[in-house]
């Protein structure tokens, strides 16, 4: 073990402390069987949410207690990890969300802001600001760069899918390009399964729209491990030639059992559980690290997934569905 690892010492008894607080399936469960939603919150009432729903006036306000729980998250880390610049960037892609959700809303007629989250690196009130008066200067230069891209692209084209793409390819070439140079593997190979999955749907969405090779090219993220020409010679081909060719790899699950439902349902519901799965997966290997930053990339990620699970109990209370496909959609837990 390296002994500058030692210095997560303290951060990782604490997370360990907080991992037995974690939602279980048996907690996850009984909010799945509540005949309604409100039945379901007096179930999350018993955990660590109790302060946070006794102070809800409704049901259809639990997105409030959702995002603090998440800026609770990353506050903590701030608080109790030796470099918390590492963490951190886990929450750069809620930067990027604001991003997009703010430049929508004031340039494209009919998009709103109301799906902002109070978490990131950067302020959201400040981030607010320099959109609304287009000065970013106080954007790192690269994201910076990409923003003014953005505009000059969009005054031509007026189509919004160029804020989604360039932020997005942003997002991952600084992710990437900072956990390298911090030489923090278990984050680099966070972003790389994200990036490889992140393609892997995109190849599938682009086969369902018949948009041309050119498209597919465009929304690339070029930095996983899987290359554009294997996705650029597949596209023409059968479902099943990617299937195949994947088969050996580690995502030979995903992508099995995730294209076998879109064939025959039409949705992606079982591929998008099968992607936080096999990310939850790769991140468990932080409970058997006695020291490191694995346990707590691991820890942020869980709560993430809890969150997720939490929020798909609820929106599925609230509109009906049956216990069964609620259930469903349940993502694994980290404990």
């Amino acid at each position: 073990m390296p002994a500058n690892e030692t210095i997560y010492a303290y951060a990782v008894g604490r997370i360990r402390a907080l991992e037995t607080r974690l939602l279980d399936k048996g907690k996850l469960e009984r909010m799945v069987e509540a005949v309604s939603g409100e039945e379901a919150l007096k179930v999350l009432s018993e955990t660590d949410y109790a302060g946070s729903v006794a102070g809800l006036t409704s049901i259809f306000d639990f997105e409030k207690i959702l995002q603090e729980e998440v800026k609770n998250v990353f506050t903590l880390m701030q608080k109790m990890s030796p470099r918390p610049y590492l963490t951190d960037l886990m929450s750069l892609k809620y930067d990027i969300h604001n991003l997009k959700v703010l430049l929508k809303a004031k340039y494209l007629e009919g998009a709103n802001d109301n799906i902002l989250f109070p978490v990131g690196t950067m302020q959201l009130d400040k981030l607010r600001a320099m959109v609304e008066e287009e000065d970013f200067r106080d954007l790192p230069a690269t994201l910076r760069d990409t923003v003014e891209q953005i505009l000059e692209e969009f005054i031509v084209s007026r189509d919004p899918q160029i804020i989604d793409l360039l932020l997005d390819q942003t997002l991952y070439f600084m992710l990437i390009t900072a956990a390298r140079k911090a030489r923090a593997a278990v984050l680099e190979g966070l972003f790389i399964r994200e990036v490889d999955l992140a393609n892997i749907k995109t190849f599938l969405r682009v086969k369902r729209i018949g948009r041309n090779k050119e498209f597919f090219k465009r929304a690339f993220l070029p930095q996983g491990s899987l290359p554009l020409d294997l996705f650029i010679s597949l596209l023409d081909e059968p479902l099943e030639i990617l299937v195949n060719r994947l088969a050996m790899s580690e995502y030979a699950v995903v992508v099995g059992e995730g294209v076998q439902e879109w064939q025959e349902k039409g949705t992606f519901t079982r591929l998008e559980k099968l992607t936080d799965d096999f990310i939850l997966e790769y991140l468990q290997q932080g409970k058997r690290t006695p020291f490191g930053l694995e346990p707590l990339v691991g820890y942020i990620y869980a709560k993430e997934i809890e969150i997720k699970n939490i929020r798909l109990i609820l929106v599925g209370k609230i509109n009906g569905l049956p216990i069964e496909a609620i259930r469903e959609r349940l993502r694994n837990v980290y404990i």
